[in-house]
């Protein structure tokens, strides 16, 4: 996409954005409109979405008739299964767009060249309309977890949205399946990657797509933080980037809920800190939390209303008792907005399903598969324990055609219709070898359940959905006239990455106090400033010729209103470190300060990994731009010995890494640590408290399909000759194009040492 073009693009957001305000606003005000609307765009739709996977009103409640009381996997002319795809078994909760399925799985599973895959499906025959395959690389994820998020579909595009389990983001054409633009979250952000393969669902709002998790970043944000990053949802260009708490306790992934309370719009979800937050969607500002668990929230809250329903399995924050579910109330907005507790129900564990509200009451399914019933103004107990299954929940429930249909981990199902004392189970079965860790689904009056052994589709003619428009999304906020001061201000983008001597457009974007977007201002409004090595002219950055791996912040006024942008200017290789003249890690490095030190190692500064951060014990570092290729990265290297455990060290280049491993006394190159898709791995003994030299070359050879990345390692003592010889040496026909270099290490038990880095082009 050309810089024109992309900034076209911005322009026309920005502008579709202040229009998007006006029309909520005249929706919210006038009755009649709002119920034009309403009957012009709710009606039995067999082709009706569910674009986000707990359906379009984020509650996993549809409105539909005709659906099925009952169904058999193993098809036949009653069984009411229309169609079943035994090789897309996954984790991953489906979404349908404009008669499509879309979700993610394994690609090329048990091979050297295993990967991550978006597919795309006729949602009526189960067709294969497109795949889109990419690469895991620099990840901790199992290859069997691959899948835990799950896409987003956006209509208004017509693009879908995906996280891979190695924080690689992607926009894709929904109909062509082709990349529009893709970024490597954990080598540009710090976004973690880790914990079993917890990876957060991305969520769409109007032209900004967002996406969280633990992200261990640069300059003030390199602690440890759950924070968030909109983005364009056409350009990829970061719109905002906000945050939680510092040194939260888990990776996490609660899925976001859009909604609008008392005139507001909010964006709720449960985050690593084990709290519930609400943000403003448009500009990321926090407005609110309530403590939960002391440690990460991973089932997805429940909006209803004014009211979120929340629940967790781990420590609650006073007390012994393990899990808790607990009702809050939001009330107001801007810097009044509030929470408070109605209710709270102690020793309920519910770490995972995410509950339905009919009629006032709650319907949840604990950890254990048993279901329960509660009263959701009170939280008096209606009814408990209902035996659904028999060993861990995943998936959340589905409320459509009066009835609920619950999926289980351990491959059960069951429908069930509400009664004034519980429920009553119309059916139930069980499929063998089968896994539900996706949630059902329900579009064009057709079910999905997405289980690890196969993908099914079940249903019957008679099957109908009401639709749900883009436009009824937009009502309930207040009329932006009664809120047109202006007292929130966003420079975009708001992350930059350049060379020095680079140049960047600036643009900004003006708030009310209830995060509704403004008219834009006028450049004459606009006052800028720069602290670093850059300047402003006009409303354009020039970041300084002489700058190296230096950082500079930039301030947009308007009046006492401020906003900023952060830059990393790093310069082209080739680069060096000697860490003598710095007192931190390179302000530019991505994950490193939180984790690194620099101090005297047998008298010379160096840049030590400390050991005495046990979350960051085994971590990663990004030095620049993902766009690099064909490099060699060098460094000396140091590890100790504590407890007769000796550390892990190593280089990164080109997305793969060369371990020089203490404990095995081994060298490996790799790119995928459990998977070990193409890695290749030699005996190395060497000693704690001795220098060595290491040296990764990375380097792709041929194009397109025949493609190869050659990564060729070596390691010596640094006080002798660099051997002519490689130590180790890899291919992998999946290569990995570009990426950042860095360093890799695991010191949870000894500290590294690292000191001469050098990165230089072949």
């Amino acid at each position: 996409m050309s810089p024109t073009t992309s900034t076209l693009l911005r322009t026309v957001h920005a502008d579709v954005g202040f229009f998007r305000s006006h029309i909520g606003s005249l929706l919210a005000a006038t009755a009649f409109v709002f119920a034009t609307v309403t009957s012009l765009s709710a009606f039995a739709d067999e082709t009706a979405d569910w674009t986000f996977w707990r359906g379009p009103h984020f509650n996993g409640v549809a409105e539909a008739e005709g659906l099925v009381d009952d169904w058999d996997a193993e098809g036949g002319d009653d069984s009411n299964l229309l169609w079943k795809r035994d090789d897309l078994g996954a984790r991953s909760t489906p979404v349908v767009m404009d008669g499509r399925l879309y979700t993610i799985t394994r690609a090329d599973r048990g091979t050297p060249i295993e990967g991550e895959k978006v597919v795309c499906l006729d949602a009526k025959t189960g067709e294969t309309l497109w795949e889109n395959r990419f690469n895991v690389w620099m990840s901790d994820v199992p290859d069997t977890r691959v899948g835990w998020s799950s896409v987003v579909a956006d209509p208004e595009s017509g693009n879908v949205y995906a996280l891979g389990v190695c924080d690689l983001f992607l926009c894709i054409n929904g109909k062509t399946g082709q990349t529009i633009w893709s970024k490597p979250l954990h080598e540009q952000f710090g976004l973690l990657s880790t914990y079993g393969g917890r990876t957060n669902f991305p969520v769409v709002h109007e032209d900004l797509v967002i996406i969280s998790g633990i992200i261990i970043n640069w300059g003030d944000a390199a602690k440890p933080n759950h924070r968030l990053i909109a983005m364009d949802k056409l350009t990829g260009e970061v719109i905002w980037f906000s945050g939680t708490r510092d040194l939260p306790h888990d990776t996490t992934y609660s899925a976001p809920t859009l909604t609008t309370i008392d005139g507001q719009r909010q964006l709720i979800l449960g985050t690593g800190d084990g709290a519930i937050w609400g943000f403003q969607p448009r500009t990321g500002k926090p407005l609110w939390h309530y403590d939960l668990s002391r440690r990460g929230i991973f089932a997805t809250p429940l909006v209803d209303g004014n009211r979120v329903y929340c629940s967790h399995s781990e420590e609650n924050v006073s007390g012994s008792a393990m899990g808790a579910i607990a009702a809050l109330e939001v009330t107001g907005s801007g810097d009044d907005t509030t929470v408070k507790e109605l209710w709270k129900l102690d020793e309920l564990v519910v770490g995972r399903s995410a509950p339905v509200v009919v009629d006032g009451r709650l319907y949840v399914v604990d950890d254990r598969c048993k279901l329960w019933v509660i009263d959701a103004d009170t939280g008096d107990m209606i009814a408990e324990r209902i035996t659904v299954g028999d060993r861990k929940q995943w998936p959340s429930l589905l409320y459509a055609d009066e009835k609920l249909y619950i999926l289980t981990e351990n491959g059960r199902w069951a429908i069930a219709e509400i009664t004034e004392d519980g429920v009553d189970f119309i059916n139930k079965g069980r499929l063998r070898n089968e896994a539900f860790y996706a949630s059902p689904i329900l579009a064009g009056g057709k079910l999905y359940f997405q289980g690890t052994s196969a993908l099914y589709c079940v249903g019957t003619e008679e099957g109908k959905q009401t639709a749900v428009s883009l436009a009824e999304q937009l009502v309930g906020e207040t009329p932006i006239e009664q809120n047109s001061e202006i007292t929130q201000l966003l420079v975009t983008p708001a992350e930059l990455l350049v060379e020095p001597g680079q140049s960047v457009e600036l643009s900004v974007r003006v708030f009310n106090e209830l995060g509704q977007q403004l008219a834009a201002p006028g450049n004459g409004d606009v006052t800028y400033a720069v602290s670093g090595p850059g300047r402003i002219e006009n409303s354009t950055f020039i970041a300084s010729e002489e700058a190296s791996h230096e950082a500079a912040v930039i301030t947009a006024s308007i009046g006492s209103v401020t906003g900023s942008a952060r830059v990393r200017i790093v310069p082209p290789l080739p680069w060096k470190f000697t860490f003598d003249d710095l007192s931190d890690p390179p302000v530019t490095w991505v994950g490193a300060r939180y984790r690194h030190q620099i101090r005297p190692v047998d008298g010379s500064p160096a840049l030590v990994k400390v050991s005495t951060i046990p979350k960051g014990a085994r971590s990663r570092a990004w030095m620049g731009s993902s766009e690099l290729n064909n490099y060699t990265i060098a460094a000396d290297v140091q590890g100790k010995r504590s407890n007769g455990q000796m550390p892990d060290i190593g280089l990164t280049a080109h997305g793969y890494v060369l371990d020089l491993m203490g404990n095995s006394q081994q060298l490996q190159i790799r790119t995928w640590s459990p998977q070990l898709r193409m890695a290749q791995t030699v005996d190395f003994p060497w000693e704690p408290d001795r220098w060595y030299r290491m040296k990764l070359r990375a380097e792709v050879k041929g194009s397109g399909e025949n493609a190869v990345a050659v990564l060729q390692g070596k390691v010596w003592p640094r006080d002798e000759a660099e051997p002519e010889a490689w130590t180790v040496t890899a291919e992998d026909k999946s290569p990995v194009m570009t990426a950042s270099p860095g360093l890799y290490g695991n010191a949870k038990v000894a500290e590294i040492a690292i000191d001469n880095l050098e990165v230089t082009e072949n």
